[in-house]
């Protein structure tokens, strides 16, 4: 369940970002939100994380945007190819503006992540 001092830390993370990257992480938040309800949400390793038996997903700040990762990520199936991973970062999404964000597809990314975690 998700605690009011959990969604605030989280709140309070997205507002000190840069103004561009706050309304790219709003939006990745909101689908997060939205495609499975029962996640918690905290901030640990200075980025906001989501967490449902484990840790599923995250976002963090880029230098040129925010990426959206998965802890799980190398065992995803990601059909869009668009999960990075390089030295050794968990695989994630880079989100540099608006049009990155494709809400069908970071919602399955997240319902097969918490699957893998459930199993």
């Amino acid at each position: 369940m998700r605690s009011k001092t959990s969604t605030n830390q989280v709140s309070e993370y997205i507002d000190s970002l840069a103004p561009e990257k706050q309304k790219l992480a709003v939006e990745v938040r909101r689908i997060v939100n939205a495609s499975v309800a029962h996640l918690e949400e905290c901030v640990r390793w200075d980025c906001a994380c989501y967490f449902f038996y484990g840790p599923v997903c995250y976002i963090a700040s880029s230098r040129s945007g925010i990426h959206f990762g998965f802890f799980r990520g190398k065992e995803l199936s990601d059909p869009k190819r668009r999960l990075v991973s390089r030295n050794g970062q968990y695989p994630h999404v880079k989100v540099r503006s608006l049009e990155d964000i494709d809400e069908a597809y970071f919602g399955d990314l997240i319902r097969e992540a918490v699957q893998l975690n459930q199993n």
